[in-house]
């Protein structure tokens, strides 16, 4: 009975480490969605008192997505590690799903006249004609 426990352990200690080691290996993917995640919500909420709609409920979507987004991330490296010939996953999935939230956080500012551009703008309606 101890081996038998003594080798469970070892074994999710083992595995344990391996996934440590893995997403220590991809710390700076985890920061860079940190960073792209807050700064979207940084000047959400900014727009939102600015347009006096601020919700208490909306603010912790930028939570749920960071928390979704980091355990995407850890799935797809996982998968990545398991199986060599997906090495591209993470930049095929992560990446414009991050796309999508610097042209928010860009639409946010342009709305706080942050950024003032006729080109910014017609980006802007552009990709709202093909959201609709």
């Amino acid at each position: 009975m101890k081996i038998k426990l003594l080798f469970i352990a070892f074994s999710i200690g083992l595995i344990g480490h391996e996934f440590i080691q893995m997403l220590l290996d991809a710390k700076h993917q985890f920061i860079s969605i940190f960073f792209v995640v807050v700064l979207d919500f940084i000047f959400g909420v900014l727009k939102a008192f600015k347009l006096d709609n601020f919700e208490t409920k909306k603010t912790f979507k930028a939570l749920y997505v960071l928390t979704g987004f980091w355990f995407l991330l850890a799935t797809v490296l996982t998968i990545e590690k398991g199986f060599p010939f997906a090495d591209f996953l993470s930049e095929a999935i992560l990446l414009p799903i991050l796309l999508f939230q610097l042209i928010s956080t860009l639409k946010n500012m342009n709305i706080l006249g942050l950024i003032e551009s006729d080109l910014l703008n017609s980006i802007l309606s552009r990709i709202d004609k093909h959201k609709d």
